[in-house]
């Protein structure tokens, strides 16, 4: 299976299959409740969906997790949001998958039946993985080329002289170790998937203190140190570690 990036977007292509991940649809919600008042951004990401669709021929779509964001409760606009999100994406693809995300608790009571709901644990088409990349994944999953994963919401951080910061959101590369004590057998490497939703914002990966979540990242798993990190517009910024720059966050401060 062929896999390419979109250019400038958070998406790439698997053959016909446009692949996503975390939309965290009803993040607003949460905003809210922090009196900062923004419009969903399910109906726009709904729309962008089939436009990357339509011009990249895509006949198919897969959600890498976390399509909804509030954990536990589920509020009622959520619901709503979710369930027309689905509802007006189904008549473009023939086939939508979702991996399961951590905050996909009661998702698969809302999501028409005609989505296709997978597991945590992840799922293969041909030689590729799916995971969102909380669990560790079926062993069928890890006997691909390649894993495709969420998670982390990977962004790239730049700093200046002046200790001015910017972070843009980036795709991850992780090659992994040859054998491991859970898998006979495994990818090349796992690529991670920046958020669909710009609200979510992103993990500065190159960050001296940046914390990876999910059990991927066991040491004895990946090589985290040497993935290599590319902008959304195809800029190879090389290994993670020649970029590492320290943007004075604390660890406490990393939360998915």
């Amino acid at each position: 299976m062929d896999l390419e990036p979109v250019p400038d977007e958070p998406a790439l292509m698997a053959d016909d299959i446009l692949v996503v991940a975390d939309l965290h649809i009803g993040i607003e919600e949460e905003l809210h409740e922090k009196g900062i008042r923004v419009p969903s951004r399910a109906e726009g990401m709904g729309r962008k969906l089939i436009d990357l669709a339509d011009r990249r021929g895509a006949s198919r779509l897969v959600i890498l997790g976390d399509v909804k964001h509030l954990v536990p409760k589920m509020a009622s606009r959520e619901r709503r949001d979710v369930y027309v999100f689905f509802r007006d994406l189904a008549p473009r693809f023939r086939e939508v998958y979702i991996a399961q995300g951590n905050h996909d608790g009661m998702l698969k009571n809302i999501v028409p039946r005609s989505v296709r709901f997978k597991p945590a644990y992840g799922f293969r088409i041909e030689d590729v993985g799916f995971c969102h990349g909380h669990a560790w994944p079926y062993k069928k999953v890890m006997e691909g080329s390649v894993l495709l994963m969420g998670h982390n919401h990977p962004a790239a951080a730049f700093r200046d002289a002046l200790g001015s910061r910017q972070i843009v959101p980036c795709w991850m590369r992780v090659p992994f170790l040859r054998k491991h004590k859970r898998y006979p057998k495994l990818p090349k490497e796992a690529i991670v998937v920046p958020s669909f939703n710009d609200l979510c914002g992103g993990m500065p990966v190159n960050d001296l203190r940046a914390r990876f979540i999910g059990p991927l990242f066991d040491e004895d798993l990946v090589r985290v140190e040497d993935a290599s990190v590319h902008l959304l517009d195809g800029t190879n910024l090389g290994r993670l570690r020649d970029i590492r720059v320290d943007l004075g966050f604390r660890p406490e401060d990393y939360r998915q």
